[in-house]
């Protein structure tokens, strides 16, 4: 029985992508690809007796977004609405494709993928992490989202927890604060082992010696919070301002405080992370950093859709890291802006 010609097959003809021969095919609008490349993907379709499905004319280019888990936290949203409206301004459709983190899922995802006109993929984590590309997409012009190789041979795009993490602290040093003590998360979190390096810069950027006596790991959730914050407070000399890995930390924090007799800011400032939905309604509303999804997709998308226009140009940028935005509401207290740094 004779294979019936595929895309693949003109590709490796051509010496270009998949996704090239999709575009031309497909007569994709909004892409830039030379003539000499739409005349050689052309001519060896016919000469292997390639159909296409017939589509409508306006029929846009569509990139696949694979990501592990879409339930488990409202930050996918923010996720997924950067990646659709970036994609869309850029003349692109998105299939969004979950598979809660089962490698039996995704591998069928891929299956399918490879059986499809995709014009690229985005492939993305919910918790930003190192990752193994699947060999299924090295062929395929990808963009990593919240996640990246160890070799960073693929785009990636990743918020900048340490930075973060350093601003953080940093508002409360500038606020005063000498005593600041930090919640984390567990090691084993990337985000967790990055904001606390930016923790500890931000004290040594104003020689202030770390104290282990009021650091806690592990301490991600609103019980971890409130535990950590109580057995924090015990020390003989308690900081004045804790740092949180998360607002539902800092949630635990604010029921400690309460039942410890402490108010917020008054006797204690809080900062969380996360910026959720929740956090301007909590009483005072709490001070936090904004993790940046929306942006984060939107530069996959964009990046992603200038891969496929200019499919021979290598990229330089193969790890992009956005800044968190700081959320100043009324949990921090000013104690003395003697000798802190100027806000640049």
């Amino acid at each position: 029985m004779t294979k019936k010609p595929t895309m693949s097959d003109i590709a490796v003809a051509c010496g270009v992508s998949q996704a090239t021969v999709s575009l031309v095919l497909n007569n994709a609008p909004g892409t830039r690809i030379s003539s000499a490349t739409r005349d050689a993907v052309m001519t060896k379709a016919a000469e292997i007796g390639y159909t296409t499905v017939h589509r409508r004319p306006d029929r846009r280019p569509v990139i696949a977004m694979i990501i592990n888990d879409v339930t488990s936290s409202p930050h996918v949203a923010g996720l997924i609405d950067g990646v659709t409206e970036s994609a869309n301004e850029r003349g692109l459709l998105v299939s969004i494709m979950p598979t809660g983190g089962d490698s039996d899922a995704e591998q069928a995802v891929l299956d399918h993928l490879a059986a499809m006109p995709i014009a690229g993929v985005i492939y993305a984590r919910l918790i930003t992490q190192q990752i193994n590309i699947p060999p299924g997409l090295l062929n395929v012009p990808t963009v990593l989202l919240n996640c990246y190789t160890g070799d960073r041979s693929i785009p990636s795009v990743v918020p900048g927890d340490l930075v973060a993490g350093q601003t953080s602290a940093l508002l409360l040093i500038k606020a005063g604060h000498r005593r600041v003590g930090y919640i984390g998360g567990e090691d084993t979190i990337e985000a967790a082992r990055e904001r606390i390096k930016g923790y500890r810069r931000a004290l040594m950027m104003h020689d202030i010696a770390l104290d282990p006596a009021i650091v806690f790991k592990g301490g991600w959730t609103i019980r971890g919070g409130y535990d950590a914050f109580k057995s924090i407070m015990m020390v003989p000399d308690p900081p004045t301002a804790i740092c949180c890995f998360s607002d539902r930390t800092a949630m635990g924090v604010y029921a400690a405080a309460a039942e410890l007799g402490l108010k917020i800011p008054e006797d204690i400032s809080v900062v969380g992370f996360d910026n959720e939905t929740y956090t301007a309604d909590m009483v005072p509303p709490l001070t936090t950093m904004e993790l940046p999804h929306s942006e984060m997709g939107r530069y996959a998308a964009e990046h992603l859709a200038d891969l496929l226009a200019s499919p021979r140009k290598t990229s330089r940028n193969f790890q992009v890291k956005i800044e968190c935005e700081l959320i100043e509401r009324q949990s921090v207290k000013v104690l003395d802006r003697t000798g802190a740094l100027p806000v640049a």
